[in-house]
C-alpha cells in the first residue's frame, strides 16, 4: 500500500458495522486514509502495512479485545508510540483506567460529536511520540447530549 505521505493514515477497528462506516466516512471527510477493519484479527501483519500514525478501535471486539490488543500493539517495537485513541461505550472510570493500563493513549465515551472526535485526533496526531504510560494521558471530553453523534 502506498499512500502520499501528508495524509495521515488511522486504522479504525470497530465490530459494529454502523459505527465503523460512521466513523470512517466522517475521517475520510476530515482528510484522513483509513482502513476500517471489523476485528484485530492479524492486526500487527496489518499494521505493519498500513503503518498508520493512529489507531481507534472500541474495547468489546470479536476474537481479539481490545484491552489484549493495545497490550500487542505496544509490545510490538515499530508501533510502542503510537498514539491509540480507544473509543468506547463502556462509561466508568475503571474501564478508562484499564484501557490507560494496557497502553492506550487516550480513552473517549460514546456518544461523540464529530467536532470531539476529530480535535482529540488531531492534538494526538501533533505530540510528539513518547512512551505512552497513564500519566501521560488527557482526560476525555464530555460530549454535548444535544448533538450525539456514534452511540
Amino acid at each position: 500500500m502506498n499512500f502520499p505521505e501528508e495524509q495521515r493514515r488511522i486504522l479504525l477497528i470497530e465490530d459494529d458495522y454502523g459505527n465503523r462506516v460512521l466513523f470512517a466516512d466522517f475521517l475520510e471527510q476530515c482528510g484522513y486514509r483509513v482502513l476500517p477493519l471489523a476485528d484485530g484479527h492479524n492486526c500487527i501483519g496489518i499494521m505493519q502495512e498500513f503503518v498508520p500514525h493512529l489507531v481507534l478501535l472500541d474495547i468489546k471486539l470479536p476474537q481479539v479485545d481490545g484491552l489484549t490488543l493495545i497490550r500487542t500493539i505496544r509490545q510490538h517495537p515499530q508501533f510502542h508510540t503510537l498514539p491509540i485513541l480507544v473509543v468506547s461505550g463502556y462509561a466508568f472510570q475503571a474501564d478508562r483506567q484499564k484501557a490507560l493500563t494496557a497502553g492506550a493513549t487516550d480513552y473517549m465515551v460514546k456518544p461523540i460529536m464529530p467536532a470531539t472526535l476529530s480535535s482529540k485526533i488531531l492534538s494526538l496526531l501533533t505530540l510528539p511520540p513518547t512512551p505512552i504510560s497513564p500519566e501521560q494521558s488527557s482526560q476525555d471530553s464530555e460530549p454535548d447530549s444535544s448533538s450525539e453523534f456514534w452511540r
